[in-house]
Parts: structure tokens; sequence; C-alpha cells
């Protein structure tokens, strides 16, 4: 694949490295604006975290993954220059390797505080957890691959949940606990646990991805400030 067939507004996922090669933060959302062949640049959106947009540095080399035709890609690329295209903050790279497909489940995560209701699953007899009440947490972040939920106990990591949230309809899966770390939340101890789905709709995924790309739109519309 090249460049310029990646399409004008192609949803795309930066990963951030420092200088001594190291990944400093990854899942930030950005799309795809132009590229023009000449100068081999490419113009992108300034990506978001946390609410806000997130002020990339010139010289910060960074992955490059997007989707197409259910398909997953990654290039590499190093950030050259900051510009303002009302009302949209851009960032300009130079690709520095080739597009390749790469096997990856978990994409485009976004920041974001949702209710979610769920359980543990004790066992892989159904009657058993049916009726079990439902406990309440909210989210960290979420994408078509998984959710990071922050509640008030720990999860040891294989424990599997059903969860549910609401987006427009109710949402339903089965997930299963990748990692529980304790955080201090408006001076609590709480537990920041990172979930991976291990069964849902594909009409779900496809709704949770079409939420994060939609609301990402709606805050560059509304602009958002530099961090």
């Amino acid at each position: 694949m090249k460049y310029r067939q990646i399409g004008i507004g192609t949803k795309i996922e930066l990963e951030l490295y420092d200088k001594n090669g190291d990944k400093i933060n990854t899942g930030l959302v950005s799309q795809y604006e132009s590229y023009d062949e000449d100068s081999n640049t490419m113009e992108i959106h300034a990506p978001f975290t946390q609410g806000k947009i997130y002020a990339v540095q010139p010289g910060t080399k960074v992955d490059i993954i997007f989707s197409k035709e259910n398909d997953i890609y990654m290039f590499k690329a190093e950030v050259i220059d900051r510009k303002m295209i009302e009302p949209i903050p851009m960032i300009c790279v130079k690709p520095v390797s080739r597009i390749e497909k790469i096997e990856r489940r978990s994409f485009f995560r976004m920041d974001c505080r949702l209710p979610v209701q769920y359980h543990i699953i004790e066992s892989i007899d159904t009657s058993i957890n049916e009726g079990k009440p439902l406990l309440k947490c909210y989210t960290k972040d979420i994408s078509g691959g998984g959710i990071r939920i922050i509640t008030d106990t720990a999860f040891e990591s294989g424990t599997e949940i059903q969860a549910y949230l609401v987006l427009e309809r109710e949402i339903c899966f089965v997930g299963t606990v990748k990692r529980s770390i304790q955080i201090c939340e408006k001076g609590k101890i709480m537990y920041e646990t990172g979930i991976e789905y291990k069964h849902i709709e594909n009409r779900d995924r496809e709704k949770i991805i079409s939420y994060v790309f939609e609301t990402q739109r709606e805050r560059i519309r509304k602009g958002w400030t530099m961090v």
C-alpha cells in the first residue's frame, strides 16, 4: 500500500517514542488529512488525550496505525512541524518506513467516563451466574479491543467479567482482566483495570468504534486546548 492510498479522513492511532526509543504514549487518536508525494510529508490532525489536544513536538518518533478493509496497518514516521489549519490544529510527519499489515486487536483508544455495570463470572455454568447482583464502576478509556475501568476492587489477571454499558443502546460483553493497578482517585485508593473483550457481538464492537470516532470529531469541532 502507498501512503496516498490511506484515504482522507481515515482514523489513525499514534504511539509516541522518546529520544531513547522508549514508548511514552499510546492510543492517541488522530486522522489522516493529506500526503505530498514530492516532499514525502503527511498532514494529520493533532491527537487527543484526556479531552485535550496533545502537543506533539517536532522530532518525535511515532508509529502510525490505521485500519482499512478489515486489516490493520502500521508505519513509522517522524514529526517535523506543527501548524493550525482553522479550526483544526495539525501536525506534519515524514514517513520513514513502509506500510506493513499487522495483527492488532486493540486500537483507537479514547479517554472517557462512561457508567458500567458488571459481575464476576464464577463458573462456566451460566445458571450459576444468572441473577447475580451487578456492581457499578466507570470507564477510564474505551476502544474496539477492550476497556479500562476504575473500581474500588483489585482483580487478578485472567478474571472474567460480564459487563454492560450503554451507547444509545445496551452493549453486553464478556471480558478478561489483563492487569489491575492501584491508583489514587480524588484522595481515595482505587484500581485501574484493563479488560480485553473475550465475547462481544460484531455489531457491538462496531458501535464502540463508531462512538470513539464520533466523539473525537465532536471534540475537534468544539475545539480543545493544547496540552
